[in-house]
């Protein structure tokens, strides 16, 4: 199959995920195009399989800024044509989807189209009031729509196109480059001393990853065990936590590592990871912990109910539970048992539900149950040539629910199912009841 991947080529979320899933897809033997700004920070591999086409943006005086969307669907077109694409797989619906599909109409080589929703394509950015409407015009248009969490299917259904059959493939993770087996002393020691316990939290440091809590959270834990912060990332956070980490005090007790090429390098030497996120559609760094057989410590919002089962292989609580999250923290820190039981609960977790391969045989279903579909429109319009207007019809009529749907459905029951469960939640509530409110006040 000759697949074209059009996705952003930043370090973490839709990027990384069509990446990797581009990877794998080549090492089962299909032609994989990506199609982005720049190259993905993670498409580093050498292969006859795996290509990149930059697109480069417009740049015209009588234009204020540059015609990227223009340039993009262009580049979508100029591949489809010179490599005979089977299908377009468009990760992150603003703009990736909506131009994949003007490059369909353009073209002469059809071909079907795939749109992934991550997240805050849908909940921020495609909620823009000028960009809601293509938005929605954009998914309802897509051969076949998935998303990577139950949760975020039933915002999309709430939102935006209660007509369209959404797959949720959940995201995935490699166990071989993600394993607890990489944890390595010296690279610990870059980060920490030996008698402190490292408590790690990874994002790009904006206003919805809540890295205010992580500071607070960390600052109360600081009272009753000797630990390092280790801060993985940049964004525009950084700098006002450092101001807070210097109006608490705790500054020198805080490493900021800046972005870092290979997370997978750092994780396994955390002995809890810190996530308060405000919004995750599914939360790719809670995987990745519970990859490495590290605890995990986060918010419970959204998605991340789907990654983490609550009490199992962490802890969940309000993302603005600072308090609870740090009694959480120090249970985990100070309790090697519980550290043990639940990273080796996460492992196995993430082994079971959240694996590469099974779910990179989910998107090869997907794409050949649409390019089937696909297939029998052109016959039917052949046969029938029906006018322009009945195109929202026929996509109705053939997105039907396939396997691949119902095995995210049983799967995320599965999911829910196993992360109730309160094993260990009492114990931190109680403790909760027991400490002052006043403690920053100290």
């Amino acid at each position: 199959m000759r697949i074209g991947i059009v996705c952003h080529p930043s370090i973490g979320g839709s990027g990384l995920v069509a990446t990797e899933l581009g990877l794998g897809l080549a090492k089962l033997g299909h032609e994989v195009h990506f199609i982005s700004s720049v190259r993905p920070f993670k498409l580093i591999e050498d292969s006859e399989l795996l290509f990149f086409h930059s697109v480069e943006a417009i740049n015209y005086p009588l234009f204020s800024d540059p015609l990227y969307t223009f340039a993009l669907t262009a580049k979508i077109v100029e591949v489809v044509e010179q490599y005979q694409l089977d299908i377009v797989h468009a990760h992150y619906s603003i703009p990736h989807s909506l131009c994949a599909y003007l490059a369909g109409e353009i073209t002469e080589h059809k071909f079907p189209t795939i749109t992934t929703i991550h997240g805050t394509d849908v909940t921020i950015v495609g909620q823009d009031k000028p960009l809601y409407p293509l938005n929605r015009f954009s998914i309802h248009k897509s051969s076949k729509v998935t998303t990577v969490s139950a949760y975020q299917r039933n915002y999309i259904y709430s939102h935006f196109d209660k007509r369209k059959t959404i797959e949720v493939i959940h995201n995935f993770i490699d166990l071989d480059v993600f394993s607890p087996k990489l944890a390595d002393i010296e690279m610990r020691r870059k980060m920490a001393k030996d008698d402190e316990k490292i408590v790690m939290h990874a994002s790009n440091f904006r206003a919805l990853k809540n890295s205010d809590t992580v500071i607070r959270s960390f600052y109360l834990l600081l009272k009753k065990v000797n630990a390092r912060l280790v801060l993985l990332g940049s964004g525009p956070e950084v700098e006002p936590i450092k101001k807070l980490c210097e109006k608490l005090g705790i500054l020198k007790q805080v490493t900021f590592m800046g972005d870092v090429t290979h997370v997978e390098h750092y994780l396994p030497n955390a002995d809890c990871i810190i996530q308060p996120s405000y919004r995750e559609s599914f939360s790719m760094v809670l995987l990745e912990a519970m990859a490495c057989s590290v605890p995990t410590v986060s918010s419970n919002i959204d998605g991340i109910p789907e990654v983490v089962a609550q009490g199992e292989t962490g802890f969940m609580f309000d993302p603005d539970d600072a308090l609870g999250m740090s009694l959480a923290m120090e249970q985990i820190l100070t309790e090697p048992l519980t550290q043990k039981r639940m990273g080796e609960a996460g492992r196995k977790r993430a082994a079971k539900l959240f694996n590469s391969q099974d779910k990179i045989l989910q998107y090869l279903a997907c794409y050949r149950d649409a390019i089937k579909e696909s297939t029998e429109i052109s016959s039917d319009k052949i046969q029938s040539n029906p006018p322009l207007t009945d195109n929202a019809a026929t996509y109705n009529a053939v997105a039907t629910p396939k396997e691949t749907c119902q095995l995210a459905d049983i799967e995320s029951r599965e999911i829910h199912q196993t992360g109730n469960e309160q094993t260990g939640s009492e114990q931190i509530a109680l403790n909760k009841e027991t400490l002052s409110k006043e403690a920053f006040n100290e």
